[in-house]
């Protein structure tokens, strides 16, 4: 019998010890209502909103209990929604210069195969033999012939284990992966091919520029449930050959419903002599909600040329991308995976285009930044990523992730007429409703049958994995402009009345006291004793810098370090002409705004400038940054000797590169203002704060314990 009694109590401990755990998880978690953050305006909406009925939610609630959420907001401004100024959310462009050189008049090609006779006609593909240049028919792969890939009748430059395609012979994987010839006809271009885990894909000059070869829209993953993980696309049997962009996933232009479900395709611009060459993945930036990896934006002529491949993957976006039911039906985060699966296209097909697939990197800024650090942190996706470099976004910022995720899905469900399931909604529907809606990643539960991308916080994960992966991580000199942009002039008077309203919703305070003090002290920081009004542009500025993009930058980058990995610390200041942000908000401030690096490292429209202009030095100063960075690991430009991050430094001594008209190396981030943001997150970082409090709903389970125990043990003495 004691034994019987001894197993019932061990089960008794472990179910309440249990919903103790998941009660304080829960409590982490949590959004705090009452806390406003900097650059969110709460406000209601006048269009006429749906509202489910309890029996609806009821229903869905089949899927997941935690979606009948009562007293749901209708909206959830978000204030961080701007997009890049000329961001067309990756609509298809017209490019007709990409597909329509006239190569292939034998006049020196460098593509790898030994000869300037490359494409003139001679039915060999220029290789000057019948053995596809590796000088033994033995070699040859066997499909000379093929009527898709061999113009001319000849050997069809099919080549074979030497990889005579015109990636100049990068690696032994490349077996299957040749250059085709076409026939050296006068003004006939010559042709690409790579064969892919997708099937095989066709290149072109992009824009006439020999050197660069575009492979453009190559589909890596499809999507059988618009809100689960993708999978690997499907070999197929036609070559894929397009020059012009042309797929987006769904979002919204305006009211305009674009995109097509159909959208995990990925874009590859390489050298026309890679080999061996280091990756770069830029992932677009949208604020999670539109664009696409548009060469219109991100062109790759400043890149390639240095000898760096450039891919620009798609992925899903809003609540396709990041509705989050923790469940089965929408485990949440189909943005990363999607990403996560285009990393691990890359590392197995790179190699065939000329690149190094043990050393891809991942770039991004603003919300791009804070994905490109949560693929860094994910056990799905690290190990396929060597680099990071980010500007302006962090997996720390506070609006990086999404604590209550079912509050937000229950707020989309709202929004659609006739809401039942979520398995009846189409993604039109789910665009629309979630237009007003901010959506973010989240942590995944609650399905043990699915791989997960994210379930710890990045907080934990920064702590508790060895990361051996290198960073540049940085911010423009006034990333926040856009958030004061957000404000009017009674917002940013409430800051006045209430300094608390400037403390990001990610802080916990035990009392209102703590949290006036605090809000007290940011407001001292920035703003002295004077009153705070809507005139006062770069203060402001400088505080929704701090609060939203560089505070968080710099509390991401040194537990980096701390768990192995090699962080460089940069500031974006350079003002030119390339400064397309700041100049689509009108220059309220002369300075560095977030996204004004994309123009000095990406052409847009095409557009390449000319020697000899302020704008083209920073172009040479950033882009040889990157791309010794990406080579090496170690960035350097000119006399530039750029120093990482140290461990154990003090705040005051930490290493950083003001990046400006003559860039300079310099000590302590900005230690006054960041110092402050420092102190309050050691003490009052939700993760850190609620973790040592404990919370109504915890004192009611630890009271429940102790009263189940007592009536327990009264009346089972007796068995003892």
């Amino acid at each position: 019998m004691r034994w019987q009694t001894t197993i019932w109590i061990s089960a008794a401990l472990v179910v309440t010890s249990s919903a103790l755990h998941l009660t304080i998880e829960h409590d982490l978690l949590s959004d705090h209502s009452s806390t406003s953050s900097p650059g969110l305006q709460q406000s209601t909406r006048h269009d006429t909103v749906h509202v489910v009925s309890q029996e609806q939610l009821a229903r869905a609630s089949n899927e997941n209990p935690s979606l009948n959420m009562p007293n749901a907001l209708d909206t959830n401004a978000n204030g961080h929604r701007e997009s890049r100024s000329n961001e067309n959310g990756g609509s298809a462009n017209v490019n007709p210069d990409s597909g329509n050189n006239s190569e292939g008049s034998g006049d020196g090609n460098p593509e790898g195969n030994g000869n300037e006779n490359d494409g003139n006609g001679n039915g060999n593909d220029g290789n000057g033999n019948g053995n596809d240049g590796n000088g033994s028919d033995d070699n040859a792969s066997g499909n000379s012939n093929d009527p898709e890939t061999d113009d001319n009748g000849g050997n069809g430059g099919n080549g074979n284990g030497s990889d005579n395609n015109g990636v100049g012979g990068a690696g032994n994987e490349n077996d299957d992966d040749n250059e085709v010839g076409d026939e050296g006809n006068e003004g006939i271009e010559q042709v690409y091919e790579v064969e892919t885990t997708s099937g095989r894909v066709r290149g072109h000059h992009w824009r006439e520029n020999k050197n660069i070869i575009g492979y453009i829209d190559i589909k890596y993953g499809t999507i059988n449930n618009p809100l689960q993980a993708p999978v690997l696309a499907d070999s197929s049997e036609t070559i894929h050959d397009e020059k012009d962009h042309n797929k987006r996933c769904p979002q919204l232009q305006g009211d305009q419903y674009v995109g097509n479900i159909d959208c995990l395709t990925l874009s590859i611009f390489r050298p026309s002599d890679a080999s061996n060459a280091a990756v770069l993945v830029h992932i677009h930036e949208g604020n999670f909600i539109n664009g696409s990896g548009n060469p219109e934006i991100y062109g790759p002529e400043y890149l390639v040329p240095k000898g760096i491949i450039l891919v620009l993957p798609n992925y899903r976006l809003g609540p396709l991308g990041f509705l989050c039911l923790q469940n089965e039906t929408a485990p949440g985060n189909a943005a990363l995976k999607d990403l996560s699966l285009a990393l691990r296209w890359l590392k197995q097909n790179i190699a065939k285009f000329g690149g190094n697939h043990d050393n891809i990197a991942v770039s991004g800024d603003g919300t791009a930044g804070a994905l490109a650090g949560y693929l860094a942190l994910s056990p799905m996706s690290r190990n396929n990523i060597s680099k990071v470099i980010t500007e302006s976004g962090s997996v720390l910022s506070y609006w990086a992730i999404d604590r209550n995720p079912i509050n937000s899905a229950t707020n989309v469900a709202r929004n659609i007429n006739g809401f039942q399931t979520w398995q009846n909604v189409d993604a039109e529907q789910l665009v629309r409703a979630a237009r007003d809606i901010v959506l973010r990643p989240c942590l995944e539960r609650n399905t043990d049958n699915i791989s997960h991308f994210m379930e710890f916080t990045p907080s934990a994960m920064l702590r508790n994995q060895e990361i051996k992966i290198s960073f540049m991580i940085g911010s423009a000199q006034y990333a926040g402009v856009h958030e004061f942009l957000n404000h009017t002039r009674d917002s940013i008077h409430q800051f006045n009345v209430n300094s608390s309203l400037m403390l990001p919703k990610d802080l916990h305070f035990k009392t209102s006291e703590e949290r006036t003090r605090a809000g007290n002290r940011v407001r001292a920081a920035y703003f002295g004793d004077t009153a705070i009004g809507i005139c006062d542009v770069e203060n402001l500025t400088l505080y929704f810098t701090d609060a939203a993009y560089l505070g968080p930058g710099i509390r991401t980058a040194r537990p980096l370090v701390d768990s192995g990995a090699t962080v460089y610390l940069y500031e974006f200041a350079f003002v030119g002409s390339l400064n397309r942000e700041l100049e689509a908000i009108h220059r309220p401030l002369d300075g560095a705004v977030r996204g004004d690096i994309i123009g000095y490292l990406f052409t847009q429209d095409g557009k390449v400038l000319s020697e000899g202009s302020k704008e083209i030095g920073m172009i040479n100063t950033l882009t040889e940054l990157w791309t010794t960075f990406l080579k090496t690991g170690t960035p350097s430009a000119g006399n530039i000797e750029w120093k990482k991050l140290e461990k154990e430094v003090e705040p005051g001594e930490e290493q950083w590169l003001s990046i400006e008209t003559e860039p300079s190396l310099k000590k302590g981030f900005h230690v006054e203002r960041l110092n402050v943001w420092s102190d309050i997150y050691d003490a009052h970082f939700i993760e850190k704060s609620r973790a040592c409090g404990t919370s109504a709903s915890v004192y009611t389970l630890i009271v429940l314990q102790i009263v189940f125990f007592i009536t327990f043990f009264k009346h089972a003495w007796h068995f003892f």
